[in-house]
C-alpha cells in the first residue's frame, strides 16, 4: 500500500526487492564447523572459515537468483526508467530507484517474493540533555558502569581486551578524548588513522568517520568509552575496540536499504558484537531476519534496543519492537537509577512466544561521549544495549 501511494506523488520510488531463496546460514554454518573439527583447526581459524564459508554462499545465492532482476533493471536504466540499483546479499534481496511499471514487471518474477518501499527506521532514544555534560565530569566511574559490575569484571581481567564491537548507528566521533584509543582505525604509536577498515557510511558515502547528530558517539561511550588518565569510566569494555558503520541520518532516520549495507559491512569485518540501537514498530516484521540469521551464524552477537513507547505504542506486554523480538536478537530493556523498569521500555513476550527482553540494563539519564569533545545525559533503550 504504501509503495504504491508513493507513485501517486513521485515518478521514481526506491524499493526493496525481497527475493523467495534466502540462505539457511545456521546450517551453512554448521557444516563449515563440522569439516573444521574433522582438520583440528583452533576456535580462532574455525570462526574464519565458518564466516568466509556462509559469506561465499550468501555471496553465491545472491549472484544466481537475483541475475533475472538485475539484468532487467539494468536495461530499464538505460532507458531512464530506473535511476539506482544496489544489489545484496546478507539478505538476498535487491534496491531499486524506479517506475512504477519496472516495480510491477519485477513483483511479477517468480523468484521474488515480495516488493516494498525503502522505508525509515528510527534511533531508539528519548531526549539528549546537554546539561548534563558538566556535571560529575570528574567522577571516575559512572553510577550505570557501576551497576552492571563492570569494574568488577575488570578486576578479574575482563575489560573487552581482543573483543571487536561494531555499531551500526548514527555515526561516531572517533577522536573523542574517551573513544580515540579504541577506535580499530587508530594506531596510537604511529598517529595513523585508517578509516576504510573501521568506518562506513551508507547515507553520504563519506570515507572519514563522523557523527552528524550525536547518538552513536553517546552509544559507543557506553560501550568503549573512558579518558586516558583514568576519569570519565563511561563505558562497560574499555578495553575493546570498535568500528562503525553510519545508517542513521543527521534527522535521526534510516533507511531498510542502509541498514541492509551498514549489516553486510559489519559481517565482512569479522566483529564479534553488533549494536542496534534503532528499529521499527512492535508485532512481526521479518524483513531484516535474514541478516540477523546470518550475523549469528559468524558469531556475531546482535544486541538490540527493546524500543520506547511513543504516542501509539504504550507500556503494554507483547510491545517489544522489531529487529529486537526476533528469536535470534538479544533485545535489551532499560531500567533507572532505583533498578526499576523505566516507564518508557517495551514489554516482552515477543510475537514468536519467547521472553524478551533478554536482559534490562541502565537507560535513564545516562552521561556518556558527545560529538565536540563533550559529553552528555541521554535515556532510552538506546542507552541500556551498548550495556
Amino acid at each position: 500500500k504504501s509503495l504504491l501511494k508513493s507513485f501517486e506523488t513521485e515518478e521514481q520510488v526506491k524499493f526493496l526487492v525481497k527475493l523467495k531463496d534466502q540462505v539457511d546460514t545456521e546450517k551453512v554454518a554448521a557444516l563449515a564447523q563440522e569439516k573444521a573439527k574433522a582438520k583440528n583447526l583452533s576456535a580462532f581459524q574455525t570462526k574464519h572459515v565458518t564466516r568466509s564459508t556462509v559469506i561465499t554462499e550468501l555471496k553465491a545465492n545472491a549472484n544466481t537468483t537475483q541475475k533475472r532482476i538485475l539484468d532487467f533493471a539494468e536495461k530499464e536504466k538505460a532507458k531512464g526508467n530506473v535511476s539506482e540499483i544496489e544489489s545484496f546479499y546478507i539478505v538476498n534481496a535487491v534496491a531499486i530507484k524506479g517506475t512504477k511499471e519496472v516495480m510491477e514487471k519485477i513483483a511479477s518474477f517468480e523468484e521474488v517474493e515480495k516488493v516494498l518501499l525503502d522505508e525509515k527506521r528510527k534511533v531508539i532514544q528519548t531526549e539528549i540533555d546537554v546539561s548534563q555534560q558538566i556535571e560529575n565530569a570528574i567522577q571516575s566511574i559512572e553510577w550505570n558502569i557501576d551497576r552492571v559490575k563492570a569494574p568488577d569484571a575488570w578486576a578479574l581481567g575482563y575489560d573487552g581486551s581482543g573483543v571487536t564491537v561494531a555499531i551500526i548507528d548514527t555515526g561516531v566521533q572517533w577522536d573523542h578524548p574517551t573513544l580515540k584509543d579504541k577506535y580499530l582505525g587508530y594506531n596510537a604509536e604511529t598517529g595513523e588513522v585508517n578509516h576504510e577498515i573501521a568506518f562506513f557510511d551508507a547515507v553520504n558515502g563519506q570515507t572519514a568517520a563522523y557523527d552528524d547528530h550525536g547518538h552513536g558517539t553517546h552509544v559507543t561511550g557506553t560501550i568503549v568509552g573512558s579518558s586516558p588518565d583514568g576519569s570519565n569510566q563511561i563505558g562497560v569494555a574499555p578495553g575493546a575496540k570498535f568500528i562503525a558503520a553510519k545508517a542513521i541520518a543527521s534527522d535521526g532516520y534510516g533507511y531498510n536499504s542502509d541498514f541492509i549495507s551498514a549489516g553486510q559491512w559489519v559481517m565482512d569485518q569479522g566483529a564479534d558484537v553488533v549494536n542496534n540501537s534503532w528499529g521499527g514498530g512492535p508485532g512481526i516484521d521479518e524483513f531484516f531476519r535474514p541478516m540477523v540469521q546470518s550475523w549469528r551464524s559468524v558469531g556475531i552477537l546482535p544486541v538490540f534496543a527493546a524500543g520506547n513507547t511513543d504516542l501509539f505504542t504504550p507500556q503494554e506486554p507483547g510491545t517489544v519492537a522489531s529487529p529486537a523480538n526476533y528469536p535470534e536478537s538479544f533485545a535489551v530493556g532499560a531500567t533507572d537509577s532505583n533498578d526499576e523498569l523505566a516507564n518508557f521500555s517495551l514489554l516482552g513476550p515477543s510475537p514468536y512466544g519467547e521472553l524478551k527482553p533478554e536482559v534490562s540494563a541502565p537507560g535513564v539519564s545516562i552521561r556518556s561521549s558527545y560529538p565536540n569533545n563533550s559529553f552528555a545525559g541521554a535515556s532510552g533503550t538506546s542507552m541500556a544495549a551498548p550495556h
